[in-house]
């Protein structure tokens, strides 16, 4: 499409666009439908009402999730404005995610509040146990959540939120589609005794789209809960089992790629309620197990194993005193180790200390955090917040942020080496500066607009020298770029029918973000990240009802990154109307066939359909 057509299209789309927050999509079945209205960000314990928030976050909920063309959880983030899903393949089998132009190591990923970290790589963070149908809400922190997740959040955090409920429910789902692609998936709740339980499995396989891109994956999710009184326990269990195709994934010189990894989760919370105290405890454990080789069929050739595991303990107290005083006092201790057959035996201590106090003077809202923390092999550092917050009205509000991150190296960064790349063991940790400024409007008419800025020093790029030579035999190194800077502005538009009409537009939502990053870089040198943020992203989405007959969603994704063509996407699904709890539905990506690529040398797949059928069943109160 011409730059003309290009421009008339987002002209159109805002003019005819207005918003209002939430939206429930008709004959699409839910279990729980949340309010705006509700306290809906946990954080480390300390709840936050999601329309006074001071910084920008976006929420995605279920109905929303169920209404997009997605197979994976990676697949229904990259309709988020600001978050940049660099996906390699088909249903996210591997997926970074970075946010206003950060690399996917410095995103944070969460499951129910447990972290996701990974001392090996973040490549592995988005190894998340959760089919997209069991996922309840999803939340996407933009800009540093040091003072809500900790360290690690440097560039921002996705938090995945599963919610237990105290009724029976079954919800299933089948699918077929292009290139061989099936799956199914169901999840289960089943309340007994007042130990709400929800059990959730899935699995998904596909022959692949081009040379050595199948996968297969499966994954199983247990959670239960119980309230005591005062107290309240969860506990989680679940487990992943990936096998795929790595064509192009780390390198173009071996087309042969492969990789099957194993992941392993359990988490328990224990929060007790005092009288003026919330006492909130997270114990954690993950392991990870990573097979790759770069000759599929030759594993004598090249293969690596690596078996990371991460235990972790969190306690804190969240509390109220004299008058809308507010503070948030906590410890995390962890540990890090790592056996592989590539990086060696390594181990490391994590140990953090926390205080978040807040204010409220009338229509004004100031808090201020401090994160103390400190790596076994990394000396005591320090991470400030400040936040600041005015409610022009009961519709409006300001808020504006500064605050101090960083992230320290993975192994992989830090030791790896194989034909194609070698590690760097004199990494520093990065860190980074961050302020943002921004309002939104709540209501029927529904608009956000922000600007931000971080500057980033001693940034981890992985680089290597230009050659003439195709592909470069050069190694790709991480290097400490001594500072870049991004700057940039997002703006949200959403508009809600609410009329009475068999046949309606249900909502038209339209985003915009614009990304620059400033640096200093040598010529002579390739990069993975440096050159790759997205510049301009622009996304929108329309969903119109069809009377009983069911609803039809179009996507539109516009993305341009800073040194690539601007390429444009457009993915519809059409849901049928509810018939005893049965919904059909019919999913076309890439309707354009458009050629383009998010990662690596992975060549992403041309235009591709799926249909599939979901039942639900909720049990009628007594």
């Amino acid at each position: 499409m011409k730059k003309r057509s290009i421009l008339f299209f987002l002209f159109f789309l805002l003019a005819k666009s207005f918003a209002q927050k939430d939206v429930v999509i008709p004959n699409v079945p839910m279990v729980k439908t949340l309010t705006t209205h509700e306290i809906i960000i946990t954080g480390r314990g300390n709840p936050m009402n999601y329309f006074q928030r001071n910084q920008s976050m976006t929420l995605l909920k279920a109905d929303k999730l169920s209404a997009l063309p997605s197979r994976s959880l990676s697949e229904a983030l990259s309709y988020t404005s600001g978050v940049d899903v660099r996906q390699r393949g088909l249903n996210g089998m591997q997926a970074d995610i970075g946010i206003r132009g950060g690399s996917f190591e410095q995103t944070l990923i969460l499951v129910n509040g447990f972290k996701m970290v990974d001392p090996q790589t973040g490549h592995h963070a988005m190894n998340i146990p959760f089919t997209i149908n069991a996922v309840d809400q999803i939340e996407v922190i933009k800009g540093p959540g040091t003072h809500i997740y900790g360290q690690s959040a440097l560039a921002g955090a996705v938090n995945f939120v599963s919610f237990l409920s105290d009724r029976t429910f079954v919800k299933a789902q089948a699918y077929g589609g292009s290139f061989g692609t099936t799956g199914v998936n169901a999840t289960v709740s089943a309340p007994i005794r007042g130990w709400n339980q929800k059990l959730s499995m899935g699995y998904d396989r596909s022959n692949g789209y081009w040379h050595n891109s199948d996968f297969e994956n499966k994954q199983v999710t247990y959670e239960g809960g119980k309230s005591f009184k005062k107290q309240y326990v969860v506990a989680m269990l679940a487990y992943s089992d990936r096998q795929f195709g790595a064509n192009g994934y780390y390198s173009n010189k071996f087309p042969d790629q492969w990789e099957s990894t194993q992941n392993a989760f359990a988490g328990l919370r224990y929060n007790v309620n005092f009288k003026k105290v919330t006492w909130v405890n997270r114990l954690s454990a993950r392991t990870n197990r990573d097979e790759f080789r770069l000759k599929r069929f030759d594993p004598s050739f090249y293969t690596n194993h690596h078996f990371s595991e991460t235990y972790s303990l969190e306690s804190l107290i969240n509390g109220k005193f004299l008058d809308n005083w507010q503070y948030h006092l906590g410890i995390e201790q962890r540990f890090e180790l790592l056996n592989s057959s590539n990086l060696g035996v390594r181990n490391r201590q994590y140990s953090s200390a926390f205080a978040d106090l807040k204010k409220s003077f009338g229509s004004f809202t100031a808090s201020a955090s401090l994160l103390l923390f400190k790596y076994s092999d990394i000396s005591i550092k320090c991470l400030p917040t400040y936040q600041l917050a005015y409610q022009l009205n009961a519709m409006n509000r300001i808020f504006a942020n500064f605050s101090k991150s960083n992230r320290v190296p993975t192994y992989t960064e830090l030791y790896y080496a194989d034909p194609s790349s070698i590690g760097n063991a004199n990494l520093k940790p990065e860190f980074a500066n961050s302020a943002e400024i921004g309002w939104f409007k709540n209501g029927k008419l529904y608009l956000e607009a922000n600007a931000f800025y971080r500057q980033t020093y001693n940034m981890i790029d992985w680089v290597r020298d230009t050659s003439s030579v195709v592909p470069n035999p050069n190694k790709w190194q991480p290097v400490n770029i001594s500072e870049v800077r991004f700057y940039g502005m997002e703006a949200c538009v959403r508009k809600t029918f609410v009329y009475d009409s068999k046949f309606k537009p249900n909502f038209i939502d339209v985003s915009y973000t614009y990304i620059q990053a400033t640096h200093v870089f040598d010529a002579n040198l390739e990069s993975r990240y440096a050159y790759s943020n997205l510049k301009h992203q622009l996304i929108a989405k329309f969903n119109f009802q069809f009377s009983t007959f069911g609803n039809l969603q179009v996507n539109y994704r516009f993305n341009q990154r800073v040194s690539n063509p601007a390429y444009q996407l457009i993915d519809v699904k059409l849901i049928s109307g509810n018939v005893k709890g049965f919904n059909l539905f019919v999913e076309g990506n890439n309707i354009l066939n458009t050629n383009y690529i998010e990662a690596g040398f992975v060549q992403m797949p041309g235009r591709w359909f799926k249909v599939g059928l979901t039942y639900s069943f909720v049990k009628k109160d007594q």
